[in-house]
């Protein structure tokens, strides 16, 4: 079928609990799927990978089903698909009650932020009615305190099809009241199965957590950085041209091989999620934990469908004890895939048991204890509001932000673009065609740096006019791109730019003592007086006793009131002399109109062949000569 079977809002439950306790059997009894598709899990007669599957509601709602294995040896597996549960399923087996793994596994929903399921007691026709209540009772005291404690419980048998029918209308109206994954923004699946299929190559499985994927889509493997194409989807084993977040997925990729491919990559809308070895987070560990949790402590860290190792640092403390909760980084052996908000859980390196958790705030993220403001930081953006969020980031950015950047901080994708606007408008300055945005407080303080360097500048250099731009930035935004300092400066209604220079509207250029006056009319005469065998700029120097600084601001003075004109590095002429030397040229031209060499010209501007050639090289950019071979024609 090519006919998309994905309806609004797709759930997915998975389930959870002991070993043996008829996890799988309930789902075959379901939905008419083993979910045990490997040979071992045949001969043994127990789960050990994921497993599968999907039915039709009552209502009509197709639903998934993500079966994990019970035995403690295939945790990391377990885990891998509770990321993927909307809601879960917690199976308790009425022979046998609450068991380790039933409170390990509900430690780990907790953990990873399921918030939406009930409980099922299976086995129920191998148990008196008696047994059965205490069964239920005890079920209830293991919930106290966890998202299920309010939550119903099923009284289930899978082989002979008691209660059934019941939990069926269970799955429905759970469902009714999950709230649905966003389709919008960047994709983000997770993969937990990777396979090659005859004739179509590599495919990869996994719950989209987040955006929509459509055939032909370029998207990118993390950690890798693997460009891939979307050859083909399928969802409930339908072809379909476009998938949806929160449905089970399978995607034939095309420009990668099977064997690069793992469970643990995410795959991603391009640039949107980064791989990173450290986390930054709030950890919080189980009261049952035994004992405190060192500074550097070893630690298997999952995230998504992740398993890597992992040491754990603290920023105020030395070590965590049961049932506390503080900020601390995680610093990972190998990249993860990670953005902020996803949840990871933590098992201690040996023996592997389940010690708490927590959510990630800043992938990527490092920090010194000694940080000023370190906390405060770190508990606004664990906040979870996005505006929050933003706010800090910006209120943290030494310089403007574009909206893309704060875009791919925050894991949103440019289809977000319009939302965050908004966001920004709400807790920054800025905006404009030009996109970018800072904090109330780095605009007053760079504007009052700005225009404080500008008056003083302008003070102490009368004859310039202004400051020029890159001294300006160097001296106040060091940091700032050029690009994003011209547009600040834009939008500063009192300052003026002209061309590299940039001064307040009210600041006129020109001598404001008579020292300066002096300089001006001693040098305006000497350079007059040499008419066309000027002196060098170091021998005018050595002429007149006045600061550097304020020479070479007169020299700049001069030739922006173009009394003087620079022909090269270090040489200036008077502009009365350039007057004359064309007098000259164009006196000897009209007498040869067939043209005159450099060495005639030469001899017409009666000064040294150096001079002689930058007066005809200015002549001819001012397209009064024109020179062709070794001749120079009046074109004036």
């Amino acid at each position: 079928m090519s006919q998309n079977m994905a309806v609004p809002r797709p759930v997915i439950f998975g389930t959870a609990g002991h070993i043996d306790h008829g996890k799988t059997t309930l789902v075959r009894a379901l939905t008419g799927v083993d979910t045990d598709r490997l040979p071992e899990e045949k001969t043994r007669g127990i789960s050990i990978d994921l497993g599968f599957a999907d039915m039709t509601l009552p209502s009509g709602r197709h639903a998934g089903f993500i079966d994990v294995p019970g035995h403690e040896r295939f945790i990391r597996n377990m885990v891998a698909g509770v990321h993927g549960m909307d809601a879960v399923l917690l199976v308790v087996a009425a022979d046998e009650g609450v068991m380790p793994q039933t409170r390990e596994h509900l430690d780990i929903l907790g953990l990873l932020g399921v918030r939406w399921g009930f409980t099922v007691i299976t086995k129920t026709d191998l148990v008196d009615e008696e047994w059965l209540m205490l069964v239920e009772e005890t079920t209830r005291e293991a919930l106290a305190g966890t998202f299920l404690v309010d939550r119903p419980i099923a009284l289930v048998d899978a082989v002979s099809g008691r209660g059934l029918p019941e939990l069926q209308e269970l799955l429905d109206r759970t469902a009714d009241d999950i709230p649905g994954r966003s389709a919008v923004g960047p994709v983000r699946l997770p993969v937990d199965r990777v396979f090659t299929v005859r004739g179509f190559g590599t495919v990869v499985t996994g719950t989209l957590v987040q955006g929509s994927i459509h055939s032909d889509q370029a998207l990118e493997l993390m950690p890798g950085r693997l460009g891939v194409r979307v050859r083909g989807l399928q969802v409930h084993n339908h072809s379909v041209g476009t998938a949806q977040s929160g449905q089970r997925v399978a995607v034939n990729l095309s420009g990668v091989d099977k064997d690069k491919v793992r469970r643990g990559q995410v795959l991603a809308t391009p640039n949107i999620v980064p791989a990173v070895t450290s986390l930054v987070g709030e950890v919080r560990l189980l009261e049952s934990v035994p004992g405190p949790v060192e500074e550097k402590t070893r630690v298997h860290c999952h995230i998504g469908t992740a398993d890597v190792l992992a040491r754990i640092y603290f920023y105020d403390r030395d070590e965590l004890g049961p049932g506390q909760a503080a900020f601390a980084e995680l610093r990972c052996e190998e990249p993860v895939a990670a953005v902020r908000g996803d949840r990871f859980l933590l098992r201690s390196y040996s023996p592997m048991t389940t010690i708490g958790g927590g959510q990630v705030i800043e992938p990527g993220g490092h920090h010194r204890r000694r940080e000023p403001g370190l906390m405060e930081r770190l508990a606004q953006r664990a906040s979870g509001d996005v505006a929050t969020v933003v706010r800090e980031i910006v209120g943290n950015s030494p310089v403007p932000l574009r909206v893309d950047e704060v875009l791919e901080r925050v894991h949103w994708s440019s289809d977000q673009q319009g939302e965050m606007e908004e966001v920004l408008k709400q807790c920054a300055r800025g905006g404009t065609e030009a996109g970018y945005y800072l904090s109330d407080a780095l605009w007053q303080q760079t504007e009052q740096a700005v225009e404080q360097f500008v008056k003083q500048f302008q003070s102490l250099h009368p004859l310039l006019p202004g400051v020029p731009r890159e001294r300006l930035k160097s001296e106040t935004l060091p940091a700032w791109p050029t690009r994003t300092m011209a547009w600040f400066m834009d939008q500063l209604d009192y300052l003026a730019t002209d061309r590299e220079w940039v001064r307040t509207l009210d600041f006129r250029p020109g001598p404001v003592s008579q020292t300066e006056r002096d300089l001006l009319m001693t040098l305006q005469t000497l350079w007059e007086d040499s008419g066309l065998r000027p002196p060098t700029l170091d021998q005018m120097r050595e002429k007149v006793s006045s600061p550097e600084g304020l020479f070479f601001d007169a020299v700049h003075y001069l030739t922006e009131h173009q009394v003087i004109v620079r022909l090269e590095e270090g040489l200036y002429v008077a502009k009365t002399a350039l007057d004359r030397a064309l007098s000259l040229v164009r006196q000897a031209l009209a007498q040869h109109p067939e043209g005159l060499s450099t060495a005639e010209l030469r001899t017409a501007l009666d000064t040294n062949r150096r001079f002689a050639v930058l007066v005809l090289e200015w002549l001819d950019t001012q397209r009064v000569t024109r020179r062709i071979g070794d001749k120079r024609l009046w074109m004036g």
